[in-house]
């Protein structure tokens, strides 16, 4: 029986992991926007599609938390794509780059979704990824409004 207690504590010790709220992450979300000079609005709805704001989401591509990084993307930022913090950070990073280079919200999110090479060698948003750039600018043109 103590094996068995014994097991089940380290169990839960090593294999449980806490995962923030929906509630704490958008603040965080919008914390870190503020302090790197992002519009919440947009990182919020880009969250919202990419995880539903869930730092365990995982994508079938190998893409992690709360804004979908894969991890060699947040290595080249410095971050761990799997730390909630350098997750949102990086999101937000890589989104910001996307705009600079776009000069364009659509185009940015497109980006972000398809890849800037994708986007550059259409300067447009690719049929692909449209029904992701209008879900995010629905929810932004929410997001602007509450």
């Amino acid at each position: 029986m103590k094996k068995t207690l014994c097991l089940a504590a380290i169990s839960l010790l090593f294999c449980t992991q806490a995962f923030a709220g929906v509630n704490e992450v958008k603040q965080m979300i919008i914390k870190q926007s503020n302090e790197l000079g992002v519009d919440p609005a947009i990182m919020l709805s880009i969250a919202k599609t990419e995880s539903g704001f869930r730092q365990e989401a995982r994508g079938a591509s190998g893409t992690i938390g709360v804004f979908q990084l894969l991890p060699a993307t947040a290595r080249t930022m410095g971050l761990n794509a799997y730390n909630l913090d350098d997750n949102i950070k990086g999101g937000i990073k890589y989104y910001k780059s996307m705009y600079n280079m776009f000069g364009s919200m659509e185009l940015a999110i497109a980006a972000y979704n398809a890849g800037a090479g994708n986007v550059k060698r259409c300067n447009c948003v690719p049929s692909y990824s449209r029904n992701f750039v209008n879900r995010i600018m629905t929810d932004y043109n929410y997001y602007k409004t509450h």
